[in-house]
């Protein structure tokens, strides 16, 4: 019998745990799951990365939504083979102001109003597709998770995007599995980033789901959760081209 893989998953900007909840319970029959939270804790993305490697196996898979994708490039570049393979969703490998979506630049502004209720609104809006947003589910756990980081953890999560680099240039080293996938209506981080994320790793696939915005695995929870068990183990073609859903 061949070894469980072990799944680290990160969760993205302004998110928690409970983003992954439904992908943990379909995976966890076929892999051993951590869901990290060190991405509160720290102020910058390689102390939150090395943190990370700390705390994981010697050999792990590394999933990371938002900023947590951008998160798992910085584990792979730190931790080089450790890392098996990687699953970046709704990610960019940029977060350089100058190469941020309009969409990202406007939530900044955003998320430094004082109305913590009309941020929480407004981050609805980004995160979900627009027929999503008029889910009760969706928006308590938007709105938990909110609750959850605060006030303070907020504003240290807009100084780490300003602390981000662009590690572009460095995608064409990655040689292990990597399953991209975004929202078609994503608004944060539009699919072109992902198209050009897969066109420099070589061995991807990238998968864009239509009705979905930016929180895919809050929106189509099986789907991704279908991907990433085929991605995990091993069923899955790392031959660059796109999956429309």
């Amino acid at each position: 019998m061949s070894e469980r893989p072990f799944l680290v998953m990160i969760p993205g900007f302004l998110n928690t745990d409970i983003l992954w909840r439904r992908q943990v319970e379909l995976l966890s029959e076929i892999a051993d799951i951590h869901v990290t939270q060190q991405h509160l804790r720290h102020d910058n993305f390689e102390a939150t990365a090395e943190a990370i490697l700390a705390e994981s196996p010697p050999n792990f898979a590394v999933a990371g939504m938002s900023t947590g994708g951008y998160c798992a490039l910085l584990v792979k570049k730190l931790g080089g083979d450790r890392v098996t393979g990687l699953c970046l969703i709704g990610s960019a490998p940029n977060l350089e102001p100058t190469e941020l979506s309009d969409g990202l630049l406007e939530l900044r502004d955003i998320l430094r109003h004082k109305d913590f209720d009309y941020v929480k609104q407004s981050l609805t809006s980004f995160f979900l597709n627009y027929d999503n947003q008029r889910s009760r589910s969706m928006t308590a756990i938007i709105d938990t998770m909110a609750e959850t980081i605060g006030a303070e953890g907020i504003a240290q999560q807009l100084a780490n995007l300003r602390q981000g680099r662009d590690l572009r240039d460095e995608l064409s080293e990655i040689i292990c599995p990597t399953l991209v996938m975004c929202g078609a209506a994503d608004k944060l981080i539009p699919p072109e980033l992902s198209r050009e994320v897969t066109s420099r790793i070589q061995r991807s696939k990238l998968v864009i789901v239509k009705e979905a915005a930016h929180l895919l695995p809050l929106e189509r929870p099986e789907t991704v959760a279908e991907f990433m068990r085929n991605w995990l183990m091993g069923n899955l073609a790392m031959d660059r081209e796109e999956i429309h859903l």
